[in-house]
């Protein structure tokens, strides 16, 4: 046996699909076995496996998720291949990569392991083709960004290897585990991967460990992959911080002593301290940097009213408002406005114009009706009144000065349909076509097709020969190509990425034989009972959904004495904000009582039909609905939803 494949699965079926079409690609002409350990997927991954692909994959199937480390010592046990390749799901190999791989290793009787050249899904290449050893110095270097400042420095630049050419094969100390290629007797005389790392560091602790053993690691530039980067796990998140910088201090510890070990490990958890606010920052001027700076708008308006009220109209012989105008109910109006305007979904893009209004005539009946009950805020409704239409026009102006800087035009729009390229033969450019129009939930504008040979015909506008992609490119407005994996070879797609990336263009690829598209952050599937991932399915999101489903309850419960005579059924809403509270049920949830596919939700008294102003419409599809909410998830909906349909929390429970 020549090669053992080795891929560990959790939830990426479609991404695992198109890697096992590569590999069996790949594997033609070697005898290969190829062994996929799955670590109790939920998206059918498992099943997708035995259908599609039956003998031709040996498929271990865990009940639990026991790490990357474990499952591919799982692999290795039963390998019996003299060599090994742990493999990503998420990645796409070249038809000539195993034979070349091969070829490399076997030339030099000291190689122990390989790595190839990577590109990610928009065909940028991918640094951690190619790494160092993170001592602690290499490591403050990166932390502190002179990795990046001086790419090409021997010193600075050494966890990168940034100035090693990366079209040039080398020697080097760390190997990427979305691809490592190894020896079966380097393997077995270092005993495999070290079961203490669960998901990060066990790449770098088995690199040291093959150079340990007297072997040479190698980054190989005669070939290159595909790797999607993340699809599997979220690595912007402070919980990939802070497990990956946990691995790293388990190497440290393994690996360093004394005072080197202390150091390193000093400078780790600066790392994950530095990282954390960096987090938190980028976190909180994303979500409250537009906020808080309409809030000062707000309140200078408001100012600027007040100011012209009490010269010109209240005040007209003398006097003024008290100060409590300006530190207390000033504030409080602007806070109020700038809230009902996130609830409403007025920060949530495409920028619309129903939300503004209705949150900032909103804004006017909720500070008036509060300050009948508390006088400190109670000044002048005219104030309030003129406040909320300023306001208005204000949000109206600023979204439409954002419009104009993203997509040109002023206007409030629907977001324009991305324009798409085909790429391949008359066959494959039909199929494609069919699915964009009758299978797939993905709504674009296709611009023509480039056939991979003269003499093609075409449904479509043909705009010239895949060897006139470049020029095609620059004449045309094109933001997105699709290529067609059934008429193109992996090769041709992965030269072409990597030809023709730049700012604004994306890829995405048709595997072989099936009807879903790949793309660096999504899946667009025909396989409607199946979402590929869901914010639902996140611990964050979920917190948050529901600390607002419990603050809105409490709140709605604490005006319940005031706003009874608004709800549709006032003692069945009452009962039901409390089960809300009480965590027997949520505030919004599907229409369906569990869809399949779907991330499981407790019985919800709101749905995606009360998004809309007018009554729900039963014509419109639940499933699809849901299949949206799911997929589209944030609080903001949530808020919106709640927003337009609190007065029916009443209605009947689902």
């Amino acid at each position: 046996m020549d090669l053992s494949v080795i891929i560990v699965n959790y939830n990426v079926k479609h991404f695992l699909e198109q890697c096992l079409l590569s590999v069996q690609r790949a594997a033609e002409g070697l005898e290969v076995e190829v062994i996929v350990v799955d670590n109790n997927s939920s998206d059918g991954s498992q099943e997708m496996v035995k259908a599609k692909f039956g003998d031709a994959v040996t498929l271990i199937e865990n009940r639990d998720n026991p790490g990357f480390s474990r499952a591919n010592n799982q692999g290795i046990a039963i390998a019996k291949g003299r060599h090994v390749l742990l493999l990503n799901p998420d990645t796409v190999v070249e038809e000539e990569t195993f034979q070349q791989c091969m070829a490399f290793m076997d030339s030099r009787p000291l190689a122990g392991a390989l790595g190839v050249k990577m590109i990610d899904g928009q065909g940028h290449f991918l640094p951690e083709s190619k790494r160092g050893l993170p001592t602690p110095w290499v490591s403050f270097y990166k932390i502190f960004g002179l990795s990046k400042l001086f790419p090409k420095n021997k010193t600075f630049a050494r966890y990168h290897l940034s100035y090693l050419d990366k079209e040039e094969s080398h020697e080097v100390e760390v190997l990427s585990g979305a691809f490592m290629w190894i020896k079966k007797e380097v393997l077995d005389k270092i005993v495999g991967l070290d079961e203490t790392f669960f998901m990060y560091g066990e790449d770098i602790d088995l690199s040291y460990r093959i150079e340990l053993a007297g072997y040479q690691n190698y980054y190989f530039a005669g070939t290159k992959i595909i790797h999607y980067k993340g699809e599997s796990t979220k690595k912007g998140s402070l919980n990939y911080v802070r497990v990956f910088y946990q691995a790293m201090i388990i190497f440290a510890q393994k690996h360093f002593g004394g005072r080197k070990e202390q150091v390193f490990i000093f400078f780790i958890r600066m790392a994950v301290y530095f990282r954390a606010l960096l987090a938190i920052l980028n976190r909180v001027v994303k979500r409250l940097g537009f906020p808080l700076i309409e809030a000062g708008l707000i309140y200078g308006i408001i100012q600027g009213i007040k100011a012209y009220w009490e010269h010109y109209v209240k005040y007209v012989e003398g006097g003024e408002y008290p100060p409590t105008f300006d530190y207390v109910a000033a504030p409080i109006y602007a806070l109020v406005f700038v809230g009902l305007l996130g609830i409403a979904g007025a920060y949530k893009r495409p920028f619309r114009i129903p939300p503004i209004v209705s949150a900032t005539f909103g804004g006017f009946v909720a500070i008036a009706t509060v300050s009948y009950i508390f006088p400190e805020i109670n000044f002048s409704r005219a104030i309030v009144g003129l406040s909320s239409i300023f306001a208005m026009i204000m949000a109206l102006t600023t979204r439409g000065l954002i419009n104009i800087r993203e997509k040109g035009q002023f206007f409030f729009s629907e977001p324009r349909q991305k324009r798409v390229l085909i790429v391949g033969d008359a066959a494959g450019v039909k199929h494609i076509h069919s699915l964009l129009k009758n299978d797939l939930d993905y709504r674009v504008t296709i611009l023509g097709a480039v056939g991979t040979k003269n003499g093609q015909l075409f449904q479509i506008p043909y705009l010239g020969t895949q060897d006139q992609l470049s020029a095609i490119l620059d004449f045309y407005p094109i933001e997105e190509v699709i290529f067609d994996g059934n008429s193109l070879s992996n090769s041709e797609i992965l030269s072409e990425m990597e030809t023709h990336k730049r700012e604004g263009l994306s890829f995405k690829i048709l595997p072989e034989g099936t009807d879903f598209l790949v793309g660096s952050q999504s899946i667009q599937s025909a396989d409607r009972q199946h979402i590929l991932s869901s914010p639902l399915t996140q611990k964050p999101h979920r917190t948050k959904k529901r600390l607002l489903e419990v603050g809105v309850s409490l709140f709605l419960l604490a005006s319940f004495p005031l706003l009874f005579w608004r709800y549709e059924r006032a003692g069945r809403s009452f009962g039901n904000l409390l089960r809300v509270i009480l965590g027997k049920s949520h505030m919004v949830g599907y229409i369906e009582e569990q869809p399949n596919g779907l991330p499981p939700l407790k019985t919800g008294f709101l749905s995606m039909r009360h998004r809309s102003d007018s009554d729900p419409e039963e014509a419109l599809d639940a499933r699809e609905l849901d299949r949206y909410y799911a997929r589209n998830y944030s609080w903001e909906l949530d808020g919106e939803i709640v927003w337009k349909g609190w007065r029916k929390i009443g209605g009947e429970e689902k």
